[in-house]
């Protein structure tokens, strides 16, 4: 089955100036792996230049019409190849039903979904049998919070793209899977975990106990990268204490991850 390694692999990670972006860079770079860090923040150089030469930061808006092909391009360019893709960027807006508006929606949908899945198109020329494709989904594509609708409807249309996607490259030898993280510790979050009372009511709301970290998460992604998860295709595999496996009276807090 191989060694859980990714050593000599190369990377591409969007999503990587912080959070699980970043710890997943760091996780691939510590087990062997090049990295492409890509985010629309500067604050990625910084993140990147710690790694060293194993890693090159891609400053761009994945929005951006070109911006896909570009960030694959600056891949190859910097290694000379790609064989994983770890679609980690994404942003949670909370908002009732009558707030929400066009452009709002048409934002969270960009991000969450049109970005990672252009920029996947854009690599699949470049990537060959054994090649990953990861997309950090979340838990709330299967348990909603309060004002998170159109967020939860995003990454419930990430586990169903994978689903698509996994049938569609299985031939190829590329792998896709989502990981669905509940409650972590990101800056996604951070403004709701300011609030004691915020933070106390997410943590009884998972079983564990407790926030999950970026590590964690990341240390999943490069499993699904190395050749022990050769057999695991088309899965969406949640890291989240238990949070969408037991119901618990508490209210899930404003989102996942």
């Amino acid at each position: 089955m191989g060694d859980r390694n990714v050593e000599g692999r190369v990377a591409l990670v969007t999503g990587a100036a912080s959070g699980i972006g970043a710890a997943t860079a760091r996780a691939l770079v510590a087990a062997g792996a090049k990295v492409a860090l890509v985010d629309l923040k500067d604050d990625v150089r910084e993140v990147a230049e710690s790694l060293g030469a194993q890693a090159v930061p891609v400053v761009l808006d994945l929005l951006d019409e070109d911006s896909a092909k570009s960030a694959v391009s600056a891949t190859i360019d910097a290694f000379g190849g790609l064989d994983a893709v770890v679609n980690s960027a994404g942003i949670l807006e909370t908002m009732s039903i009558e707030e929400l508006t066009r452009e709002s929606y048409d934002r969270v949908m960009n991000i969450n979904v049109k970005a990672p899945l252009f920029l996947t198109q854009a690599a699949l020329a470049h990537l060959g049998p054994g090649a990953s494709i990861v997309f950090i989904a979340s838990g709330n594509a299967v348990l909603a919070s309060p004002n998170g609708s159109v967020y939860a409807a995003s990454k419930g249309a990430l586990v169903s793209l994978v689903k698509g996607l996994a049938a569609d490259l299985a031939p190829r030898g590329i792998r896709v899977n989502a990981i669905s993280p509940g409650p972590i510790v990101t800056p996604m979050l951070s403004a709701a975990l300011a609030d004691p009372a915020v933070k106390e009511s997410i943590e009884r709301g998972v079983p564990a106990g407790r926030l999950g970290t970026p590590e964690e998460v990341a240390s999943l992604a490069v499993y699904l990268i190395s050749d022990v998860a050769s057999f695991v295709h088309g899965a969406s595999i949640a890291i989240d204490g238990g949070t969408t496996a037991v119901w618990s009276p508490a209210a899930p807090g404003p989102g996942m991850e």
